[in-house]
């Protein structure tokens, strides 16, 4: 298993960074939440309160806050809280989603939400920044007995193969992730990119939690390594871009953050590491966009039942 690292990269996000996070990255696909969503009332699961940890501008929280009566997002970061206060969102009820600045460590603090209080937790491409250990204890405790806990996360950039020049493409995507980015990658990064294959589960933490039973755990995957796993599209669905778009996509990544801090005279300027891939990019496009998404994990845990406890 990976060791956990604190991650610092979002937390220093002044109040501009957090907008321009919340703007570039889209919200997720409704495969993705139609999925999730299923998953959960599938185990009987019921539609009160929802919890999301590590909520950044709370993209995810005000999807999903659709389908329950009151929705709490929580987050480390004060400019990403105060991205998602400004961007609101309301629940089925139309209730305003209560947002609050708290680490995943500590969510068992969060103001109102009390134990055995939450029907579900989710935590959108942000697990991997969790200490797991003290996570599975703090949300062991605020969800409902039967309650459901959801993590997914989306791995690297993959062109549709049916772009042209999709092989080119994607080894330059790969260069400046692997190579080039790679003395800025963090265990949190690392643990994404595998797809949450190391993640620290309820049972692999000291002491393990037995809240969760093992045999209720489910692990959804597509597109790994940017194989198709329906051999048609990317789980979702894949939209055409414009370079423009990934390189401002690209400009909101931790490792990209990390490199520029590490060259400030290098950001911005045509050495800057995306600016690269941009200037290499341009020409085998010629003007054409990208289909380009990724790898889709989803992770499925439900608490025990009273009557199993």
């Amino acid at each position: 298993m990976v060791e956990h690292q604190a991650e610092f990269t979002f937390r220093k996000y002044k109040s501009i960074d957090a907008q321009k996070y919340g703007q570039i990255r889209s919200s997720y696909s409704a495969a993705l939440y139609n999925h999730v969503l299923a998953r959960h009332a599938a185990t009987s699961g019921n539609f009160g309160r929802l919890v999301d940890i590590g909520c950044g501008p709370g993209n995810a929280t005000r999807d999903m806050a659709l389908a329950f009566d009151e929705a709490v997002g929580i987050d480390p970061s004060e400019a990403m809280i105060q991205a998602a206060n400004e961007l609101g969102g309301k629940t089925k009820l139309g209730a305003e989603i209560q947002y609050e600045v708290r680490a995943a460590e500590e969510c068992g603090a969060t103001h109102g939400v009390e134990e055995d209080s939450v029907d579900m937790v989710i935590c959108a491409m942000a697990a991997h920044w969790f200490d797991m250990a003290k996570f599975w204890d703090q949300v062991g405790r605020i969800l409902k007995p039967g309650g459901t806990v959801t993590l997914w996360t989306r791995a690297s950039h993959y062109i549709h193969p049916a772009t042209p020049n999709a092989e080119e493409i994607n080894r330059a995507l790969l260069h400046l992730e692997r190579d080039v980015l790679d003395p800025f990658e963090t265990p949190g990064n690392r643990l994404s990119r595998d797809m949450y294959d190391n993640l620290q589960l309820p049972w692999d933490v000291q002491p393990d939690q037995t809240a969760f039973p093992k045999k209720q755990f489910v692990k959804d995957e597509w597109d790994r390594d940017g194989i198709l796993t329906d051999g048609e599209d990317f789980f979702g669905g894949s939209s055409e871009r414009s370079l423009e778009w990934m390189e401002k996509a690209l400009d909101t990544a931790s490792m990209v953050t990390r490199w520029r801090e590490a060259h400030p005279e290098l950001a911005g300027t045509d050495e800057d590491c995306v600016k690269q891939l941009v200037t290499t990019l341009r020409p085998i496009l010629n003007g054409r966009g990208l289909r380009a998404s990724g790898s889709t994990v989803i992770l499925f845990f439900q608490k025990a039942s009273q009557s199993s406890v």
